[in-house]
């Protein structure tokens, strides 16, 4: 099969415009086709650039689908001014609502499903997946119940296990309904209740004696 050749149009594009083109062509291909039967040349032809610029750029498979997936979940990166708001039940919503927001929609469930129908044969995905979305989103949500635990206001002993488990509360079952295909998103209201009654289950049980009497 001959190589794509690019047009004029493309060879005039920056850097940055080429690998944004690139990245959201492989987007498409890995969604319509799975990480195992995805092809550089679909993607390049997808780009309307040669393979050879691909490569220039992204010099295997794996690493391409790695920058695919901090794109995907760049939006998953929690509100770091949110997590200095003096209310604590203010911050712990503001950090989760646009995160669980984002992982709910149809495009990002679609992402979920390719990883996890490929990570049998390519182990490696689950690593990149992790990188890109989990890894390296909740940072400052730990931060601030770390922050909490310090000053004693939850009685609790490890941040990162108490981020894991409210999180796993915020997105809850709805996750799983989706990626299973059993209901359809939840509007912007049903996340903001989803989160809402998860943080103030997490505090019923995590605050301290004294500071639940204080906010009670």
């Amino acid at each position: 099969m001959s190589e794509t050749v690019e047009p004029v149009a493309r060879r005039r594009l920056s850097e940055a415009d080429r690998a944004r083109l690139l990245r959201e062509a492989a987007a498409d291909v890995f969604l319509r086709d799975g990480y195992a039967a995805a092809r550089m040349d679909d993607v390049a032809r997808g780009a309307g650039m040669s393979k050879r610029t691909l490569y220039q750029h992204y010099p295997s498979k794996a690493a391409l689908f790695e920058v695919v997936m901090e794109d995907c979940f760049a939006p998953c990166v929690m509100d770091m001014a949110m997590e200095h708001h003096p209310d604590l039940s203010t911050a712990l919503r503001g950090m989760l609502e646009p995160v669980i927001r984002h992982l709910l929609e149809p495009r990002q469930i679609e992402v979920v499903r390719v990883v996890i129908a490929e990570v049998g044969r390519s182990p490696e995905l689950a690593g990149a997946f992790y990188r890109a979305g989990p890894g390296r989103g909740a940072g400052p949500l730990e931060r601030r119940l770390a922050a909490e635990i310090e000053q004693g206001r939850l009685r609790l002993t490890d941040a990162s296990a108490a981020s894991d488990m409210l999180f796993g509360m915020a997105i809850g079952v709805v996750h799983m309904f989706l990626l299973l295909g059993l209901r359809g998103p939840p509007d912007d209201a049903e996340v903001a209740r989803l989160v809402a009654d998860a943080v103030e289950t997490f505090l019923r049980g995590a605050l301290a004696t004294d500071t639940a009497q204080e906010t009670g």
